[in-house]
């Protein structure tokens, strides 16, 4: 166990008093601060990095999936990343990825946080960069205020709300409510752009012929196949989504070093390597801000999603979001995919497939899922919601709804909640799902005319 030194008490000084106070930037974070700002609420947001965006920026995952039903002839998504994207696409920064359940979108990262930037002052929220959550004061149920640690100081912002859209629980676990994480973290990954490569389809020739010099460059080969990535900028530029890196904990502080450490390492080497089989000589033009951290914590919640529930396509009374993106559990003995449709394809360390059905093809099938407000409210919390990957969803279920355009809806869900509660004054379990539904949908949001879906039981998921 470690040593513990102890702190003299010592002041901190108040750096604002807000409505409602956001713990985390991502495009999670900052939809939820934007949707209750324009309900009227003063906000701060607070943010870790210097860029908004998490993921979509800072990692550099610049790919959105479909914002319609698995068969394209409905749109089930809307709100803010249908308002960002249209953002990008007047900056030329966006290209449409066509699909038979309509076009994912590929976007200029460093593009996007210019969006952020823009959707956050528009809104008269105040922004707090460079400065992590260090520490939470509550009293009960309730949290009274946090501490951040930045430039100038530790510095308290108290709030009648707060939203946890951190990932890791950087207020919730604090707090001292209920979190949990799996025994096996699905793994992270390590992005960086590249030029010299070609086209994505020159790129993955090249990777083709680069492999198998792996081991003279030091580079494992299981579960590392990079993915080359279109990156709209008007110049030859890819965007290289590196390999998977397992046993990494990115809530904890050494375990992250250690992790981004070996991810760069492990960039530069598949560097090397396409550089030894290229006459272009490609080369790096930047590195992300962080690793792609797909899992670290969840928050006990009123109700966890399981995924019999999102594969069988089940309807709630309180819906706040939809999805149609695949569950995609990743772990060191392959990936597996699980569609909609009843189709499974698991991906072996060696590269191989096994494709193989879970649901028999004549049973019809939802074409979206659907996520309960009840997964974003922890149990015990008066004035805490959470957003983003502290959703409480089991292994099979969030291996699905981990992706930003589904987050990014429970961001918004969050934000007008907690703008919902002060105007009603009743915690958030206490809102009417109607109430909270039709005022996401005055936003933007696609919730009218949910579709009651009803099938058999589906087979439990299991990684392979």
């Amino acid at each position: 166990m470690p040593d513990f030194l102890y702190e003299s008490p010592r002041k901190v000084l108040l750096a604002g008093e807000f409505d409602l106070c956001v713990i985390g930037g991502s495009c999670t974070g900052v939809f939820a601060a934007v949707r209750a700002a324009r309900l009227g609420l003063s906000v701060a947001l607070v943010e870790r990095g210097i860029l908004f965006g998490g993921m979509a920026v800072s990692a550099q995952v610049n790919e959105w999936h479909s914002l319609h039903d698995t068969v394209g002839k409905r749109r089930i998504i809307g709100g803010l990343t249908l308002e960002a994207i249209e953002r990008l696409r007047g900056w030329n920064a966006v290209r449409d990825h066509m699909r038979q359940d309509g076009p994912s979108f590929r976007f200029n990262s460093a593009a996007l946080a210019h969006v952020l930037d823009a959707l956050v002052l528009e809104s008269g929220i105040r922004p707090f960069l460079q400065a992590p959550c260090v520490e939470v004061g509550c009293d009960g149920g309730r949290v009274d205020h946090v501490i951040i640690e930045d430039k100038s100081g530790r510095r308290a912002i108290r709030a009648r709300f707060f939203i946890d859209a951190s990932g890791d629980g950087d207020v919730l676990r604090r707090a001292g409510f209920g979190a949990w994480r799996e025994a096996a973290l699905q793994p992270v990954s390590y992005q960086m752009l590249a030029g010299g490569l070609g086209t994505v389809r020159e790129a993955s020739e090249l990777w083709q012929r680069a492999r198998a010099r792996a081991a003279e460059f030091g580079y494992p080969l299981e579960n590392a196949t990079p993915w080359f990535c279109e990156y709209p900028c008007g110049a030859s530029i890819l965007n290289v989504m590196g390999a998977r890196i397992n046993e990494v904990d990115a809530s904890d502080a050494d375990s992250l070093t250690q992790g981004i450490l070996e991810a760069r390492r492990r960039q530069r080497a598949l560097l090397e390597m396409l550089q030894a089989e290229s006459e272009e000589a490609p080369n790096v033009v930047a590195l992300a801000h962080s690793l792609g951290v797909r899992e670290t914590w969840h928050a006990h919640c009123r109700h966890r999603l399981t995924g019999v529930e999102l594969l069988d396509g089940a309807a709630f009374p309180d819906t706040i979001a939809h999805g149609t993106y695949p569950v995609d559990v990743h772990s060191p003995e392959g990936t597996m995919l699980r569609f909609l449709d009843g189709r499974e394809i698991v991906s072996l360390p060696d590269g191989s497939e096994i494709k193989r059905r879970w649901r028999v093809q004549s049973t019809s099938s939802p074409t979206f899922y659907q996520i309960p407000f009840r997964s974003l409210i922890p149990n015990d919390a008066e004035n805490l919601l959470v957003a983003g990957r502290l959703i409480d969803a089991d292994r099979c279920a969030f291996g699905a709804v981990r992706v930003m355009v589904v987050m990014n809806q429970t961001g918004e869900a969050a934000g007008v909640a907690a703008a919902l509660a002060l105007r009603r004054s009743c915690p958030p379990a206490a809102l009417s799902p109607t109430e909270l539904r039709a005022l996401l949908c005055e936003g933007g949001s696609k919730l009218e005319g949910d579709l009651a879906l009803t099938h058999g039981k589906p087979t439990t998921c299991s990684t392979p």
